[in-house]
């Protein structure tokens, strides 16, 4: 099995703890090493300069590769010109976005999408249902994700009631001057004792944010984030119709964290209303939402509960196997 990364990053396994890898690179370590465990041989490609082995996963670059090789099956990360030189039985894209036929013809996919005739693997329902027969007309289907172990194996004390602290830790900014202008005109003048920490860098950082108790966060080590979800009493995201598997929610959810979002895009597969948070249809529950998980104990703990029950049920042995039952 080869993999085909398609960012500039030069990563492997021993980057998994460093901010350098998120989502997309996150996914391929696991599900490469998991299938290493399951008796496949896997190559990773990547920018990365000097060979490899981590876990089992060979980690090489594409310039140095053995085009003669022939593997079982390719799987390419949204781009199907990195099919081009790899001479594989069967290929896959995994996508990480709608693409949208505009896109899809804007990206150079066509041509390489005709030649290499690659299935579309999706990653949850709300990607699937829009991904159109025009640009997966060799067969799409989904296999959803789940996060880093380390996240649903982390002790949790299912009785611990963190400080009022909401947070928004993505590394875009996908409605996030949505959610301030929520935080500032309706849950800050009500809860003046509430904080919300957003990730540093996506808006101008003024007076009017800081004294509504809107804090600046930066990137840390995994386990500094773990610590900070943690202490995190609720998870603030709007959503976004990009949104195909924001990688940071589910990372709350397995550490218990109640989400409160409005559902746009793929969140709404993910978010179990009233059982691990709270999908709103207006700014005004969206905030009384967040102000009664801020505030009620009780409520927050049974949300807590519920979540804890819930963890690691979606594992990446569990993908690994219906990747294997379906396609390898």
């Amino acid at each position: 099995i080869i993999f085909l990364d398609n960012s500039n990053i030069e990563f492997s396994g021993n980057d998994l703890d460093t901010t350098k890898v998120r989502g997309t690179e996150t996914a391929f370590i696991l599900l490469s090493e998991e299938l290493v465990k399951k008796g496949f041989k896997v190559t990773l490609v990547n920018s990365i300069n000097k060979p490899i082995n981590v876990n089992g996963v060979n980690y090489t670059n594409k310039k140095i590769l053995d085009l003669d090789l022939v593997y079982d099956v390719a799987i390419a990360s949204s781009n199907a010109n990195l099919f081009n030189g790899i001479n594989a039985k069967k290929k896959i894209i995994w996508s990480s976005s709608l693409q949208p036929f505009e896109k899809f013809l804007r990206k150079g996919q066509l041509i390489p999408f005709l030649k290499h005739k690659p299935i579309v693997m999706t990653m949850c329902d709300y990607q699937y249902k829009l991904r159109s027969f025009i640009t997966s007309f060799y067969g799409k289907d989904m296999i959803s994700l789940t996060v880093d172990p380390k996240f649903y194996n982390e002790p949790i004390d299912i009785n611990y009631v963190p400080h009022k602290k909401a947070l928004y830790n993505i590394r875009s900014n996908r409605n996030l001057d949505w959610l301030l202008n929520i935080w500032i005109n309706k849950i800050f003048p009500k809860d003046n004792s509430a904080e919300l920490y957003i990730t540093s860098g996506l808006v101008d950082y003024t007076d009017v944010l800081k004294n509504s108790n809107i804090k600046l966060r930066s990137f840390g080590t995994r386990k500094e984030l773990m610590e900070e979800l943690k202490n995190t009493r609720v998870f603030t995201y709007i959503g976004h119709k990009s949104d195909i598997w924001t990688l940071a929610v589910e990372e709350a959810r397995q550490l218990c964290v109640p989400v409160v979002t409005y559902g746009i895009g793929s969140i709404s597969d993910r978010v179990d209303h009233g059982n691990s948070g709270y999908v709103v249809k207006s700014d005004e529950e969206f905030a009384d939402t967040v102000i009664n998980l801020m505030n009620d104990k009780n409520l927050y703990l049974k949300l807590k509960k519920n979540m804890f029950q819930n963890r690691g049920k979606l594992n990446w042995t569990s993908i690994a196997e219906e990747w294997i039952k379906k396609h390898l």
